[in-house]
């Protein structure tokens, strides 16, 4: 209510467990005093209600849903975020986990918080000074860091409803990769990569651990648009290597780098040459049956991704 604390709210949810029935839900849920929200990592923007805290918002939660994220702004003397389903399978209470600390990828769905402590529990719903919001459950509690009367500017929390486990694996591979002319941004499943001392150098690639657990490759490229524009990446087993699977769009859409975000509708990247074609020369270690890939105009600017695992949350 008047100092200008942040809160970040992360419930990650899984419904759709095998076999049992694809259920949308409602939720409800207000930030007292200002609310930013993301579901799976994409920003839900439609919030009438996001700047009045006595009016909550309803935004519905598919069963594909693992990830709510929520910044919260306070203007001081006390803050809060307070949100339900109807049957309770979403419940602001103790269960959830809070801390000052920001981390990168921190509303991503397989973002790891078990080093964070518990949420503190400021009050069960209608305690003063807060009143009845309608459609939240009355057993639901407002919820923030234990400084949450101004102490913590800056806060980030999290539900975990049905923990994620990711595919069982050892093996890492190195993923090289380099844009002429410049990786403007990487993201390995909605994690940006920033150890990319090549960024502006398409002659020498950049090189990241791929995880075996990796879903999604995003990057963004940037051309000076003088003589040519591409993306060129490999692994050294060829598991990824850049060619027509990929994805391209001159569009920048909110969340495109997440796991979750839905690219079906996105066109085929557009094949330029293969590696070492005039007038690009051997970029090391990336593989020669590489090929370089843009969009299919000369755009300035072009957002890439690669699927490497089918798009299954649940």
């Amino acid at each position: 209510m008047n100092l200008i604390p942040v809160l970040f709210v992360i419930a990650q949810v899984c419904v759709a467990a095998a076999g049992a029935s694809c259920v949308t839900r409602n939720l409800y849920i207000t930030v007292d005093n200002v609310m930013e929200l993301y579901i799976n990592g994409v920003e839900i923007t439609d919030l009438p209600n996001k700047n009045d805290w006595p009016r909550a918002d309803t935004v519905p939660l598919t069963c594909y849903a693992r990830v709510i994220a929520v910044k919260g702004t306070d203007q001081g003397v006390v803050a809060g975020i307070l949100a339900s389903t109807d049957d309770a399978y979403v419940l602001t209470n103790s269960s959830w986990k809070c801390t000052n600390k920001y981390y990168e990828g921190w509303e991503q769905l397989y973002f790891d918080d078990s080093a964070w402590p518990q949420a503190y529990q400021a009050g069960i719903h209608q305690t003063s000074p807060w009143s009845l919001v309608p459609g939240i459950r009355t057993d639901a509690y407002w919820i923030w860091t234990r400084q949450f009367t101004g102490g913590d500017l800056v806060a980030y929390c999290r539900k975990e409803l049905v923990p994620y486990r990711p595919p069982s694996c050892s093996a890492t591979r190195d993923l090289s990769i380099t844009v002429d002319n410049y990786i403007t941004r990487l993201y390995i499943d909605g994690v940006q990569q920033t150890n990319l001392p090549n960024a502006n150098n398409w002659r020498r690639s950049d090189t990241v651990p791929l995880p075996c657990s990796a879903q999604v490759i995003a990057v963004q490229g940037t051309d000076d648009g003088i003589v040519a524009s591409g993306i060129l990446a490999s692994t050294p087993d060829g598991y990824v290597v850049t060619d027509a699977s990929w994805k391209c769009t001159n569009v920048f859409y909110r969340g495109w780098e997440s796991v979750a975000f839905d690219d079906s509708a996105w066109p085929q990247a557009r094949v330029i040459a293969i590696h070492q074609t005039s007038p690009w020369s051997l970029v090391r270690p990336i593989r020669t049956d590489a090929y370089w890939i843009w969009t299919y105009s000369k755009d300035i600017v072009v957002y890439c991704r690669k699927r490497l695992q089918p798009r299954k949350l649940c």
